[in-house]
């Protein structure tokens, strides 16, 4: 059987198959250590350099993040990893490191490189052996290098993260290889302005920029409720001369911190402002990022306004979709094919989603209707409402292989003489 077979056969465990041969098929593949981590991997990394190549735009964006899966009333789990929270409470589960391919649209073409972290070790779809003491960003530096040189990208990366990568080593690490970044800016961290010759903290220079360039209009959430605001950009050229710094055990076992010295890096510095129509700044991002100036600052605020759809990645695991933090696999190799089945599985919701075939806006509320999800008004879909509308398809068709139309009213008929109601 070849990868792409392999993948496939696995995604008909999630939308096909039923009942108790559901259950045992599951257990099979999921644990039968002939089913490799490539053999699940490979399918979704040539579908989604497929779509990306054939994407209008000169960039692919890859946003970056980490989410926790709780399984802490999962005692049977493996390798469980045990954080201490505030107060008495612990966090229990896995950490999982994920990477999400979009256009430059900020449609989601799919998962790349992906991770599970546990206590004992990384499981992993480009490496079977990451060091476990490697820090988030560490381990990104080297995940994306795997992506840029083992993935067939015709288009320019450019790797879009939180705050968490507000690191002024991995921004040399970008700048040395040549890579493109787009990263949320913290508020305490300095930069320097080198036609005033000051260094000023990036929240006060945020304040001393005016609202720029209007880029859209949007409802966002303003306690509780959902209003439209006005999205304004506005960038200033920045130094950033800082030193690295790193947090390490010294030989005691006391925390310390290292500070390197390092070259001064040039990168822009922009505000991406949401305002409400009383003029209240009621949200502000602020980036760094190194894009070439062909792409425009308004570009760069739109870029990072799609970094939230590899929190929609997640969700769509976890509550909204695929219940990913309610599987019953006990060992975290187990766990691992199984997302990666499902990632396969989302690659074909998504399609769905962004196709512009002349049905396709039927098919969208064909498939909404038979997920029973309610939308929002003014919304023509969601994605855990194709994906659910989908698998009762699915259900629907293996009915239909068993069961002929006349049959199934008859049926509509037996059921609503024993409701005591017509159907």
């Amino acid at each position: 059987m070849n990868t792409k077979h392999r993948s496939q056969s696995g995604m008909n465990l999630v939308l096909e198959t039923d009942g108790w041969s559901q259950v045992q098929a599951s257990w099979r593949f999921y644990n039968n250590e002939e089913v490799t981590i490539p053999s699940l991997n490979d399918p979704i990394i040539e579908e989604v350099v497929e779509q990306s190549n054939k994407r209008a735009g000169n960039y692919t964006l890859v946003a970056y993040d980490w989410s926790h899966l709780d399984y802490k009333k999962h005692t049977k789990k493996q390798e469980l990893v045990t954080k201490n929270k505030k107060g008495n409470a612990k966090q229990i589960g896995y950490d999982l490191q994920g990477s999400l391919a979009m256009d430059e649209k900020g449609n989601p073409l799919g998962a790349l490189a992906q991770n599970l972290a546990t206590s004992e070790k990384i499981y992993s779809t480009y490496d079977s052996n990451i060091d476990t003491n490697l820090t988030h960003l560490e381990e990104l530096v080297q995940r994306t290098k795997y992506i840029r040189e083992n993935y067939k990208f015709e288009k320019e990366l450019v790797d879009i993260i939180d705050r968490e990568g507000d690191s002024v080593a991995l921004m040399r690490e970008y700048e040395a290889n040549g890579w493109c970044y787009l990263i949320r800016a913290k508020s305490n961290h300095k930069v320097y302005l080198p036609d005033e010759d000051r260094e000023v903290k990036q929240g006060d220079l945020a304040k001393e920029l005016t609202l720029g360039s209007y880029l859209k209009t949007i409802k966002y959430k303003v306690d509780k409720k959902m209003q439209k605001v006005k999205i304004f950009v506005n960038e200033i050229e920045v130094n950033i001369r800082r030193d690295a710094t790193k947090s390490v055990l010294d030989e005691d076992g006391k925390r310390k911190t290292i500070f390197t010295a390092g070259k001064s890096i040039k990168a822009r510095f922009v505000v991406e402002r949401l305002v409400d129509e009383d003029n209240n700044t009621v949200a502000q991002w602020m980036l760094l990022s190194n894009v070439p100036k062909e792409v425009t600052a308004t570009t760069i605020g739109t870029w990072y306004y799609h970094r939230w759809k590899i929190e929609s990645y997640f969700k769509l695991l976890k509550s909204s979709g695929f219940n990913l933090e309610s599987w019953q696999q006990e060992t975290p190799m187990a766990l691992f094919r199984r997302l990666l089945v499902v990632s396969y599985a989302t690659l074909f919701v998504w399609k769905i989603e962004r196709s512009e075939e002349k049905n396709a806006p039927a098919v969208r509320k064909f498939l909404v209707q038979l997920s029973g999800r309610l939308i929002e008004k003014n919304k023509e879909f969601t994605t855990p409402a194709l994906l659910s509308g989908l698998w009762v398809f699915m259900k629907m068709m293996n009915v239909l292989k068993i069961y002929d139309v006349e049959a199934l009213f008859a049926f509509k008929e037996q059921i609503g003489d024993m409701m005591g109601m017509e159907l």
